[in-house]
């Protein structure tokens, strides 16, 4: 493994204080906002992003602009601009630690103030720069806000256009330690840059893998999961072993589909403010 990690046991922690970039303070505008139907779905605007929910995700959605976040008010990965982040609300899965999110970040200041999101985003334009080059767990960018949470795995990476941008997706899972791929602690996640490069949109959905892993069941797929994770040779066999497994695997056996999370991210329009 090429990522160092720390004790196990800060996994759930660390996992749930990443994914409130918001912090301590509060924001400055909050609104919850009632569906729009559509005839393709719910349309939702705030501020200067819009985008379209396929029926099924959700009813509502809370939008928030986030303040500026800095060291005394948040911690190192939750250092950012001020931005704007939406909740998808009635979201067809509850999963603690993670909650459906869509993130607008001012892209040259993000990376400036933070160095996760300096690292995904240089990941990022070299993903954009060269479409040809195979997407994996080594080259892929990584979600910001996670910090120092290791991508143990990306499956079913692709390319994917909004209007206005491009980004990649994909299907992870985070942790402190080379934990087992359960089938309910993963999410599919994408980041992406609006055309002129001066935004960049990074989405966090929660999903079910179609697998039938537990934590009391880590091999229940047929893929071995070593019991000493010490052994770097048998954890690269197993990852690369669900990465398959996950890439197989058809767009609707992932709950929600991946195809609804698609429409969603093709849907997203970022103007200027």
């Amino acid at each position: 493994m090429k990522k160092f990690f720390l004790f196990a046991w800060l996994a759930v922690f660390i996992l749930s204080a990443c994914n409130l970039p918001g912090g301590s303070a509060a924001p400055t505008q909050i609104s919850v906002e009632p569906a729009v139907e559509q005839s393709q779905g719910i349309a939702i605007s705030f501020q200067n992003i819009s985008f379209i929910i396929p029926d099924g995700l959700a009813e509502t959605v809370t939008s928030e602009i986030i303040p500026l976040m800095d060291d005394t008010n948040s911690g190192p990965w939750g250092v950012a601009p001020e931005h704007i982040e939406i909740t998808l609300n009635e979201y067809p899965l509850s999963i603690k630690i993670f909650k459906p999110t869509i993130h607008l970040y001012p892209a040259k200041e993000y990376a400036a103030a933070n160095s996760w999101a300096e690292s995904s985003i240089t990941r990022l334009q070299d993903v954009l720069a060269n479409p040809s080059v195979p997407l994996t767990n080594d080259n892929l960018p990584t979600i910001p806000f996670n910090g120092a949470a290791a991508q143990q795995y990306a499956a079913q990476a692709k390319l994917i256009e909004f209007n206005g941008g491009t980004g990649v997706r994909m299907i992870s899972q985070y942790g402190q330690f080379p934990g087992p791929i359960i089938r309910d602690n993963s999410f599919y996640h994408y980041e992406g840059l609006t055309s002129d490069g001066k935004y960049m949109v990074a989405i966090l959905f929660p999903v079910i893998l179609p697998l039938q892993t537990t934590a009391d069941n880590t091999s229940a797929d047929g893929i071995l999961y070593p019991s000493d994770i010490t052994d770097t040779d048998g954890l690269t066999v197993y990852y690369q072993g669900i990465t398959e497994k996950l890439n197989a695997a058809e767009a609707a056996t992932f709950q929600p589909s991946l195809t609804l999370l698609d429409a969603l991210v093709q849907s997203i329009t970022v103007s200027s403010p």
